[in-house]
């Protein structure tokens, strides 16, 4: 498992990165790094050597736009400052930003491009999301959110299939609950995943999640132009099928 982070773009409101597998975008339990404070030192060290005087002890700006779960590889936004922190924020909460994924199921839909609709709760006695059927709510608890999601199936092999995935809504753990509650698990997915996807996680000798944001388009918050950032995924298992489906 790598834990690390590749430094696509920056400028002088953003910084974008690709955060690999096993990396936790904040918050990292004592002993591990995770991205926004690796990024954070990153900042403060070359600031160190190109600024003067008091200013370059001062800690950098550093906020997260977009977060991914430790075990997902992606990209990630950050903002360098408070005015692009509001812009990006103003952005996805009125869904004018397109995240898109690659998701390694097993199984293979039936239908090979579909329109998922669910609504999520969070569970309070295990921390997970779970499809929000009437009977949970009642005994859960909690507030149903709304989650959608756009698959196409790009690629199979043996049982599984890698899907395309446009994320209409940002939801807790949406998609891996989604595609899991489905018959879809991801694989390499012990929270969601079944007794077959957990076998042949284990059979395939698939390490880490294989979910993968890929590709993240907005507005700069300062030229108002669309940029996009898109990565080549480190995950072997989607790389694999990318590459049959691109021969």
């Amino acid at each position: 498992m790598t834990s690390s982070i590749d430094y696509l773009y920056e400028d002088e409101d953003l910084l974008v990165c690709h955060k690999m597998a096993g990396m936790a975008t904040e918050g990292a339990r004592a002993g591990r790094m995770d991205l926004v404070s690796a990024a954070r030192n990153y900042l403060a060290r070359r600031d160190r050597m190109n600024t003067k005087g008091r200013q370059r002890n001062l800690p950098p700006y550093v906020a997260t736009v977009n977060r991914l779960d430790q075990p997902v590889e992606g990209v990630i936004v950050l903002a360098k400052t408070k005015k692009a922190a509001s812009d990006l924020a103003q952005q996805i909460k009125e869904h004018r930003t397109d995240k898109y994924y690659y998701a390694l199921c097993y199984g293979i839909p039936y239908e090979k491009k579909g329109h998922l609709t669910d609504y999520l709760i969070r569970r309070a006695d295990n921390g997970l999301a779970d499809i929000a059927t009437d009977d949970k709510v009642e005994t859960i608890g909690g507030e149903p959110k709304k989650a959608e999601l756009e698959y196409e199936v790009i690629a199979t092999k043996d049982e599984t299939a890698l899907l395309r995935i446009h994320l209409l809504t940002g939801r807790f753990h949406q998609i891996r609950v989604q595609l899991g509650s489905r018959g879809y698990p991801v694989l390499g997915d012990d929270k969601y995943g079944n007794e077959k996807s957990r076998e042949y996680t284990m059979k395939a000798g698939i390490k880490d999640v294989c979910l993968v944001a890929y590709k993240y388009v907005f507005k700069h918050p300062s030229t108002k132009k669309k940029v996009e950032f898109e990565i080549t995924p480190k995950n072997a298992a989607i790389g694999e099928l990318l590459h049959c489906e691109n021969t």
